[in-house]
């Protein structure tokens, strides 16, 4: 049965899919989503939401508000960055759809009900900076709920998101003639190779969800000189936040002892920020999925892991991040096939009903607002096992 929140998102429908359409067929890296995230901006001040455009360090990020009177604060995040040479094979056009149409229904109960809808416009996603530079400018420091749904070939409310971290480490000995006088050497190449034998070595020790994976980036250049500088990229991953920082500290011993080894100099840097793990509040996602039942949407099983900086939103605001299936088949995030059915007839209805999902959602809070009261318990409850 169709309720009057269901019968605004339709109206907004054909803005929504060519919202969609717009953000497919103008794919635009991190930190360089100029004609996305104006278009989006421009959508939301037509329709009356205030708009705080003008981040220098940021430039495509932003947030929109509505508010009447002092209830709850609910943001829907929007992502809008493109993969390179692949375009938006991650779906984030329709992840920026769905939470845009949720945000233009949802403002429309304001009407009757006291409280603000946010619409948080994150870029670069894909690397991890968007969602922490806006928490650190203070978006989120009174939001009472956050949500987005992200698409994929399967319907999961709640997905198992590791927290991820990418180092730099960086290796310097002493280049000298690799036949005539080799002892006069410090080969940062003998560094890079006991590194990565060490974390072989300390593999076997890790938790089944943890993940230690990089490249060899500079190992020398001329194979008749020891080399002088060795330079290994490795991301680090875990389901458990305590124990992911756990992690990086054995990783970074590992880079110490080969070091020690050969007689390099270390230095390491932090190639993206960390993205935190998710955690799901479910008193929220609850709230989702009976809206879920309604449209007899049925769960699929998944093993699949993930990491998103929507892990980072989830340490400080309630937050839900569930998967909803938007294209036929069984097609991976990241590749050809899926940027190709995401623009299908299929998708273009699923992203009406993920838009009508998060409003509905929305809904729930701003018309009973004591349901925060075990959202929160259960946020509070979290932070303190952490």
């Amino acid at each position: 049965m169709e309720t009057s929140m269901e019968h605004v998102v339709d109206s907004y429908k054909g803005q929504i899919l060519e919202l969609s359409q717009y953000i497919h067929d103008n794919p635009e890296v991190g930190l360089h989503e100029f004609k996305c995230s104006k278009k989006i901006v421009e959508l939301l001040r037509a329709e009356g939401f205030e708009v705080e455009y003008n981040f220098s360090e940021m430039p495509t990020a932003f947030v929109a508000r509505k508010k009447k009177g002092n209830g709850p604060k609910i943001a829907f995040m929007a992502e809008y960055d493109a993969l390179p040479n692949i375009g938006n094979a991650c779906g984030h056009h329709l992840i920026a759809s769905m939470s845009v149409g949720a945000a233009l229904a949802l403002s429309k109960a304001l009407d009757e009900y006291d409280g603000e809808v946010l619409l948080v416009g994150s870029p670069a996603e894909e690397t991890g900076e968007g969602k922490p530079f806006l928490i650190k400018q203070g978006v989120f420091e009174d939001v009472d709920v956050a949500m987005m749904i992200h698409p994929h070939c399967k319907t999961v409310s709640e997905v198992d998101v590791l927290a991820i971290g990418g180092i730099d480490f960086n290796f310097y000995g002493k280049a000298t003639h690799a036949s005539a006088q080799p002892h006069l050497g410090v080969n940062a190449l003998d560094a890079v190779v006991l590194f990565f034998n060490n974390i072989n070595a300390l593999r076997q020790q890790l938790r089944d969800d943890a993940r230690v994976h990089g490249i060899i980036i500079e190992a020398g250049n001329v194979a008749n000189c020891i080399p002088d500088k060795g330079k290994v990229r490795l991301e680090m991953r875990a389901k458990d936040q305590v124990y992911f920082f756990e992690l990086i500290e054995k990783v970074k011993r590992c880079a110490e002892a080969a070091a020690l080894a050969t007689g390099c100099r270390l230095e390491w840097n932090h190639f993206e920020p960390n993205c935190d793990s998710l955690t799901t509040n479910h008193n929220l996602l609850n709230l989702y999925k009976e809206n879920a039942a309604l449209y007899n949407i049925k769960e699929d099983e998944s093993k699949e892991l993930a990491s998103t900086d929507m892990g980072n939103v989830s340490q400080i605001v309630p937050s839900i991040h569930p998967w909803l299936k938007m294209i036929e088949g069984n097609a991976g995030l990241h590749t050809e096939e899926f940027l190709k059915q995401s623009t299908s007839d299929f998708a273009k209805e699923r992203t009406i009903l993920g838009a009508k999902l998060l409003a509905l959602t929305g809904l729930d809070i701003l018309k009973n607002p004591e349901k925060l009261v075990e959202i929160k318990k259960e946020f509070a409850d979290n932070k303190c096992q952490i």
